[in-house]
């Protein structure tokens, strides 16, 4: 074995402590990587497989009449149709440990031939009999049911029935139905006659012939079709045409991994500084011996590629960490997000380019960050390098600016000493400080950005005056509603309402949203409110809330909201396929509510139901807590129900606020794991600093001993050092958290609301993590002081 190569294996087994923490940086930094981008390349290809194995729809076409077989058969004819399908959807309810719940029912023509938005067999029949359904997967749960139980149903103007669960299946189009707090069923057009329902097929599901995955251009066929079926002289109430070939949430999705996978860069790029400053200080160490190798002929090129070697091998052993322990957590990331999004994993193998891609960043990126210092450290002349003794000769006295320091005299002569010490090695003091601070910063960013979503999210409770939002199945006399309820006990305020889906339309087109087939995602609704409202209170950014009640004004939520909109444009919404003009006055940041343009119930009553009906009601408890309110809810539902009153939907406020809270709890667990991971770096980087510092100046502190300086007081100048450093990294990470909390909140804001979120400062984050350097600068220094101690004045003054 050649000479250089035993120089090597002896300086990586000098200091296993050291080499160790170098080890486990470079390694955080491989899993962080391998981790992040193992979990995103199966969930990407996954929820792409899983979405578009079920064939959706390129565009749905609500009509006002019932569909006929033949027809869908013509349809299949048309140049630009490639499949077509007739559907029927439903919102019934479902009767679960006490109360109702929304049951979206999706009638199907032919279980046993589908060629369109079709969903996976799981267990069970088949095709559901009369009387029976089946169920999505996820919606067992909700029913707190199995398959073959029966559960209560209920439609209008049908009455409640008990049907039958014959079978399971999956549908990756919908969300799970925990999250959306409703169940999702599968019914034969009888079973729903038998439900006392006379509705028939209303959709006209259409894969187009070409361009399926423009949207533009999905809309320009649809349009065609639809023209196509008005002059058949069926009449086109919308058309719907959500993102093609697009899961719900692969945006959000997406968007999300891209930032974890810039944080694990940074994490491994933190790693590679704190290597980059190690090495640089064995060199430092090392200087004599770099001397003596000179002499006898080595060139600046071959010491500089033992240094580099070494690196190698430190990054080696890293990757040999990093990558199976990044693997097993890949695993764990992507089947919990499998689970948040409704995903059947079907193949959860890790792409090759994932491993290769930790292979060369695991590598690369270290030896380019400690290029500079090895390749600098390297040149170093020899008469420079052979006059070292270890003992700084210039600058001792540290930063002059620490000078005037020296007057206070509460700060003790160790103090100030340590202050001079902490920057005499300024370019490690400043990785060592960007170690930290990017830690700190990630830590307190991401407690920052809970604690703004939690800030957020109750503002769902500050914009609605009201505890419970109710849905009627048919416009009922407003009169009559309010007064089965007006008496109630716990009922603080009553305000009635209209709602009704809605879209956007142009002068002579159909209108188009881009609702999924939930009926949640990409929807679009109109809310008619009297003029004052008393139970809403909506944050205005733009314009003025309604105030005219006889005007036809609207005011868009920040989702309804189209880039080029302002104040004064004119507005066409079709409602139940009427086109009807509106003026805009204002803009609001609603929390929690889909696309929404609100309108004065006066107004809407000209266009739409008669005078004095309703199908909304927001209702106000005295009390609004949710214990209290949970039984009040059936109370009122059974009032109405009595009354004749059938209700669609009930939705309390907290069902809400908890609703939106569960969708982005693994984003908050997510950062915060990787903020855990960044500190975790940091604290290796204090802790390789001090070790450095005080290595470096051994023969500096025998020569303290020398002159008199006790053990005591050593430790003493160690400790002040690391807190110090400490205590600086905390200003910095403070200030960097600022912008980075600005930044992720805007970010998630968007993507979640549309609106950014506001800056949030936790004071929990900023004192857990004033603890955590506090207590890690300490720690980083035992190490350093009590080896510094155990030297002798002699050992320590012979030291190299």
């Amino acid at each position: 074995m050649k000479i250089s190569y035993l120089k090597v294996l002896r300086d990586l087994t000098s200091d296993y402590t050291k080499n160790s923490m170098l080890v486990l940086s470079i390694a955080i930094g491989v899993f962080g990587i391998g981790c992040i981008l193992g979990g995103y390349s199966v969930l990407s290809r996954e929820m792409t497989t899983n979405y578009t194995s079920t064939l959706p729809a390129s565009a749905t076409i609500e009509l006002d009449d019932s569909i006929p077989r033949s027809l869908v058969d013509r349809v299949k004819r048309l140049p630009v149709v490639k499949e077509a399908d007739r559907r029927a959807t439903l919102m019934a309810r479902m009767y679960v440990n006490g109360r109702w719940y929304p049951l979206l029912l999706f009638v199907i023509d032919r279980f046993d031939d589908l060629r369109i938005s079709t969903f996976h067999h799981l267990s069970g029949a088949t095709e559901p009999a009369l009387g029976t359904m089946l169920v999505e997967r996820t919606a067992l749960s909700m029913m707190e049911a199995k398959e073959g139980a029966t559960l209560t149903v209920k439609t209008q103007p049908g009455g409640p029935k008990s049907v039958r669960i014959a079978g399971t299946v999956h549908d990756p189009a919908l969300a799970p139905a925990w999250q959306e707090q409703a169940g999702y069923g599968y019914i034969t057009l009888e079973t729903l006659h038998w439900l006392g329902e006379t509705q028939s097929f209303d959709q006209l599901k259409i894969q187009v012939a070409s361009d399926g995955d423009s949207a533009p251009r999905i809309t320009e066929q649809a349009q065609t079709v639809s023209a196509w079926l008005a002059k058949q002289g069926y009449k086109v109430g919308e058309i719907q045409v959500p993102p093609p070939n697009r899961h719900p949430h692969q945006s959000q999705m997406s968007s999300i991994m891209t930032i974890f996978i810039v944080f694990s860069y940074l994490i491994l790029l933190l790693g590679s500084i704190l290597v980059a400053t190690s090495i640089a200080t064995l060199m430092v160490k090392q200087v004599r011996q770099i001397g003596v190798m000179k002499t006898i002929g080595a060139t600046s090129g071959q010491i500089a590629g033992l240094y580099l070697f070494m690196i190698l091998i430190l990054c080696t052993v890293a990757l040999v960490i990093g990558i199976p322990l990044s693997r097993m957590a890949a695993s764990v990331l992507y089947t919990r997000i499998a689970n948040l999004l409704n995903l059947e994993l079907t193949d959860t193998r890790i792409p090759a380019w994932v491993l290769l891609l930790q292979i060369a960043t695991g590598l690369l990126i270290p030896l380019l960050v400690t290029a500079f210092p090895v390749i600098r450290g390297s040149r170093l002349p020899i008469r420079k390098a052979l006059d070292n003794y270890g003992v700084s000769q210039s600058g001792q006295t540290g930063a002059s600016w620490l000078a005037p320091l020296s007057s206070i005299r509460f700060l003790g002569e160790t103090f100030l000493l340590s202050l001079r010490n902490v920057f005499r090695q300024r370019t490690r003091l400043a990785m060592t400080l960007g170690l930290l601070a990017a830690g700190g910063a990630m830590f307190m960013t991401a407690l920052n950005v809970s604690s703004a979503w939690d800030t957020n999210l109750r503002r769902i409770y500050t914009q609605r005056l009201y505890d419970l939002d109710i849905r009627l199945t048919n416009p009922t006399q407003a009169s009559e509603a309010i007064a089965q309820l007006t008496h109630l006990k716990g009922v603080r305020q009553i305000e009635v309402g209209y709602f009704a889906p809605a879209s956007m339309a142009r002068q002579g087109s159909f209108a188009v949203t881009h609702t999924y087939p939930d009926k949640g995602h990409g929807s679009f609704t109109i809310q008619a409110l009297p003029v004052p409202t008393r139970l809403l209170n909506p944050t205005i950014l733009e314009g003025q809330w309604l105030q005219n009640r006889t005007a036809n004004e609207v005011v868009l939520n920040q989702l309804a909201r189209k880039k080029e909109q302002k104040i004064g444009d004119s507005l066409i919404l079709s409602i139940a396929g009427k086109p009807t003009a509106w003026r805009i006055i204002g803009f609001t940041e609603d929390v929690g509510s889909p696309a929404t343009a609100y309108v004065s119930a006066e107004a809407f009553a000209k266009i739409s139901p008669p005078t004095g009906r309703t199908t909304m009601l927001r209702i106000a408890f005295t009390n609004r807590d949710r214990t209290y309110a949970k039984p009040k809810i059936n109370e009122i539902e059974n009032r109405l129900e009595q009354a004749g009153i059938a209700v669609r939907s009930s939705v309390p406020v907290w069902l809400l606020h908890n609703a939106i809270a569960a969708h982005m709890k693994i984003l908050v667990n997510s950062l915060l794991a990787m903020a855990i991971l960044m500190a975790l770096v940091g604290t290796l980087g204090l802790l390789s600093t001090m070790s450095m510092n005080v290595l470096e100046r051994t023969r500096e502190i025998g020569v303290m001993r020398a002159i008199g300086a006790t053990p005591t007081r050593i430790h003493k100048l160690i400790m002040w050092e690391g807190l110090a450093i400490g205590g600086l990294s905390l200003t910095l990470g403070f200030i960097f958290s600022l912008l980075l909390s600005t930044y992720l909140g805007r970010f998630i804001g968007q993507m979640a609301f549309r609106t950014p979120l506001s800056l949030t400062i936790s004071p929990l984050a900023f004192g857990i993590w004033v603890s955590i350097v506090g207590i890690g600068s300490y720690l980083a220094t035992v190490y350093p002081a009590r080896r510094a101690n155990r030297l002798t004045t002699r050992e320590a003054l012979a030291y190299e």
